[in-house]
C-alpha cells in the first residue's frame, strides 16, 4: 500500500504542521488528524493554528483531503463514534471548544458549558474518548460529560463529588481527576487522574478506589485480558481491578503517555515520542515495526470494530492490522536538504575520526551525513547498540544531531531519540564547558 499522499499533497495539507492526535472511522475508510501549526514561539502566544484534516480513503488522491482551521483551539483531542444513527468525528479542546465532522458537513459547535456544578469555578476537558459506542469527555475537577447529540453534552446521572476545596476556593486542581476514562461496559467504568485519584462506576454510583500511590495519573485502559492498566508519571504502569493493584513498571520515559489501548491481544502505550507494547512484563518498541514507521508512531486510536490501530507521531502516521504495518505519511519521506547543507562541514565520514570507538564512529558517520531517516533507523534497534558507549559519547552524538538540524529538517527527532536511549543533554564539552542542551537552546532546537 502506498502512502495516502504524494509530495504535492503533503506540502499542501501537512507541511508546516505537526500531528497532535488522530482517529479512524467510517468502516476504517476515513482518518481524522488534529494538526497544530509549527511555530517558533516557546509560549504559544499567539496560539498556533489548529487544522482539522480529514482523509477519505475511498476517494482518489486528488479528492481525498479536506480541512478546516481555527486559531483558538488548544491541546485538542479527537474521537470517532457511531451513536443514535449518526457517525461522526468529534474534537474537543481544553477550552471546551468543539468541532465535529459528519460528512459532508463539518463545523464548530457551541462550547461545552464551563461551570463546575455548585461552584463559581470552571473545568477543562482533558480527553474525548469512545465508551460503549458513545463519546465521553473527561476533565478536571472530576467532570465527565456524555455526548447526547449536537451541542448536547450531559453529565452522568450521578457524578463523582467535586472536592470542597476545589469547588469553593479553586485550589487543588492537580490533585484530583480526571485525565482519562475507559470501560468494559456502561456499568463498569474507570476514571483516573490527579494524584492517584481513581474512581469506579458500577452503573449506579461512583466509588473512589483505594489506589496505592499518589503519583499523577494520565491514562487508563480496560483491557481484553480483564485487567485495568493505568499509566502515571514518566510512563509508570499499574495493573489491577477494583481495590487490587500492583505496579508493573517504574516510570523512566521523558514524557507521560497520552494513550494506552488494547489491540491484537496486547497493551500499547503511546506518547509524542513514540509507541511501546507490553511484552514479558516490559514496555518495548514493537519488534516487527520498521524504522520509518517507528518514527510515525505515537498517539493511538483503535477502530470501533477492533480491526485496525491508527497511530501518529508529530511527523507522520501509520496503521497496523495486527500483522502488517503500513506507513500513511511521514515528513521524513519528503524531507529536503536546505541550501546550507552543501556548505555545512559535516562531522564523521570523510573527516578525521572523532572517537576510537568503532561503533560510535559509525553512528556519528550516519547521523552526520545520511539524513534523519537513516539516523533514526540506526537508532531503531537498541539491542544492537552499545548503550553504555552511547551515553559516554552523549555530547558528540547530540551536538552532531543538533547542528545537522540547521541544514536538514528532522534532526530534532534524532536528538530526542538519542536522549531516550540514554544520551545526557547536560553533557558538556571538556574544553568550553558548553552543554548539548545549551547549544540546542542557542540553535532553537527542541529536545522535548
Amino acid at each position: 500500500m502506498e502512502m495516502i499522499c504524494d509530495k504535492e499533497r503533503y506540502e499542501r495539507f501537512f507541511k508546516g504542521f505537526t500531528v497532535y492526535d488522530c482517529a479512524v472511522g467510517y468502516d476504517n475508510t476515513r482518518y481524522c488528524f488534529i494538526l497544530v501549526e509549527a511555530t517558533d514561539s516557546p509560549h504559544r502566544d499567539p496560539l498556533p493554528r489548529t487544522r482539522f484534516l480529514f482523509a477519505r480513503m475511498e476517494r482518489p488522491m486528488e479528492r481525498r483531503f479536506y480541512f478546516q482551521e481555527a486559531d483558538y483551539f488548544d491541546f485538542t483531542r479527537v474521537a470517532y463514534a457511531e451513536a443514535n444513527g449518526k457517525s461522526e468525528f468529534v474534537a474537543v479542546d481544553m477550552g471546551r471548544h468543539v468541532f465535529w465532522y459528519d460528512a459532508p458537513t463539518a463545523n464548530v459547535e457551541q462550547d461545552i458549558p464551563p461551570q463546575i456544578p455548585d461552584s463559581e469555578y470552571w473545568w477543562s476537558p482533558t480527553k474525548v474518548t469512545r465508551i460503549a459506542g458513545r463519546l465521553t469527555v473527561a476533565g478536571t475537577a472530576r467532570q465527565l460529560r456524555i455526548r447526547a447529540g449536537a451541542d448536547d453534552w450531559r453529565p452522568f446521572p450521578v457524578s463523582p463529588p467535586v472536592p470542597e476545596r476545589l469547588a469553593k476556593e479553586g485550589k487543588g486542581v492537580l490533585e484530583t481527576g480526571f485525565e482519562d476514562i475507559a470501560g468494559f461496559a456502561e456499568d463498569d467504568l474507570y476514571a483516573v487522574g490527579g494524584a492517584g485519584d481513581v474512581w469506579h462506576f458500577d452503573g449506579k454510583a461512583w466509588r473512589q478506589i483505594d489506589f496505592p500511590s499518589n503519583e499523577l495519573l494520565y491514562t487508563v485502559c480496560c483491557a481484553g485480558d480483564g485487567n485495568v492498566y493505568i499509566s502515571g508519571n514518566g510512563g509508570s504502569l499499574w495493573v489491577g481491578r477494583d481495590d487490587r493493584w500492583k505496579r508493573l513498571l517504574e516510570g523512566h520515559f521523558s514524557l507521560q503517555f497520552k494513550d494506552t489501548a488494547w489491540f491484537a491481544g496486547r497493551l500499547w502505550c503511546g506518547s509524542d515520542h513514540g509507541l511501546w507494547v507490553l511484552q514479558d512484563g516490559k514496555l518495548i518498541e514493537p519488534p516487527d515495526q520498521p524504522a520509518a514507521i517507528r518514527n510515525a508512531s505515537g498517539v493511538i486510536d483503535v477502530s470501533p470494530d477492533g480491526k485496525v490501530m491508527l497511530t501518529a507521531s508529530p511527523h507522520g502516521a501509520a496503521i497496523y492490522d495486527g500483522k502488517t504495518w503500513t506507513l500513511l505519511f511521514s515528513a521524513f519521506a519528503f524531507a529536503e536538504q536546505s541550501p546550507r547543507a552543501a556548505a555545512r562541514q559535516q562531522l564523521g565520514r570523510g573527516q578525521d575520526r572523532l572517537t576510537d570507538h568503532d561503533g560510535m564512529q559509525a553512528l556519528l558517520d550516519v547521523i552526520g551525513n545520511d539524513g534523519p531517516d537513516a539516523a533514526l533507523a540506526a537508532l531503531g534497534q537498541p539491542e544492537a547498540l552499545d548503550l553504555a558507549a552511547l551515553q559516554a559519547h552523549s555530547w558528540l552524538l547530540l551536538v552532531n544531531a543538533i547542528s545537522a538540524q540547521g541544514a536538514w529538517d528532522g534532526y530534532d527527532a534524532v536528538a530526542r531519540r538519542l536522549i531516550e536511549l540514554g544520551a545526557n543533554p547536560d553533557a558538556a564539552d571538556p574544553e568550553t564547558g558548553m552543554t548539548a542542551r545549551a547549544i540546542a537552546q542557542a540553535m532553537n532546537v527542541s529536545l522535548t
